[in-house]
């Protein structure tokens, strides 16, 4: 079980984009070429890798696991293809803003729909039905400033990010009440920063 799960942390935790975001749009491809092919790289990698995954997962029962949807082993094809939906989409939407001569506000917000999609159906996949949390609230206090397109970007690549390195994949034996709620509330920060950032990208003038 433990070979099973390091596998599975060794392969989502690679999800993090903030330092190129952090460039400012137009100003062509950051320091090392590269990455992007290095990216692609990890993808292909992760796509043969998850494949020894899901023989491995046959062979486990985590539906005993709290919290975690107990026909989980049977929905590993949708979940291999939205975890690396989430990540390839994430990609589209940083290049988008910092490596084109224009930003395509269409492509981000294509890509964005679908990472909302593509959380969906995690959370129902990963989680069981039963399994209820409750979300932090602070980002709706008053008297927030309502972040602009770039800040929207940068809470979603780090939504992505923590959910990805949660310590669910770590060891699913082990895990407890708190790991189970932070990872499903993680995922639901995704799907919730998706639908914003959708919804600025259509209410722009």
């Amino acid at each position: 079980m433990r070979k099973f799960i390091n596998l599975i942390f060794l392969l989502l935790a690679s999800a993090a984009f903030s330092t190129i975001i952090a460039q400012p749009p137009g100003s062509g491809a950051p320091a090392g070429g590269s990455d992007s092919n290095l990216r692609d790289d990890n993808i292909r990698l992760r796509s043969v890798e998850l494949e020894r995954i899901k023989r491995e997962a046959a062979k486990q029962d985590p539906g005993k696991v709290f919290g975690i949807n107990s026909k989980i082993e049977t929905k590993f094809p949708e979940i291999k293809e939205d975890y690396e939906g989430i990540q390839v989409s994430q990609e589209a939407i940083v290049k988008a803003y910092t490596m084109a001569k224009t930003i395509d506000y269409k492509l981000i917000a294509s890509a964005a729909r679908e990472i909302n999609k593509d959380g969906k159906r995690l959370d129902s996949n990963l989680f069981s039905t039963r399994f209820e949390v409750e979300e932090d609230k602070a980002s709706e206090k008053e008297g927030r400033k309502k972040p602009d397109l770039k800040q929207l970007i940068v809470e979603l690549d780090n939504a992505i990010g923590n959910f990805v390195a949660s310590k669910l994949f770590q060891n699913l034996k082990v895990v407890d009440a708190e790991t189970a709620k932070k990872t499903r509330i993680d995922l639901l920060h995704v799907i919730h920063a998706s639908e914003a950032l959708v919804k600025e990208i259509e209410n722009m003038p």
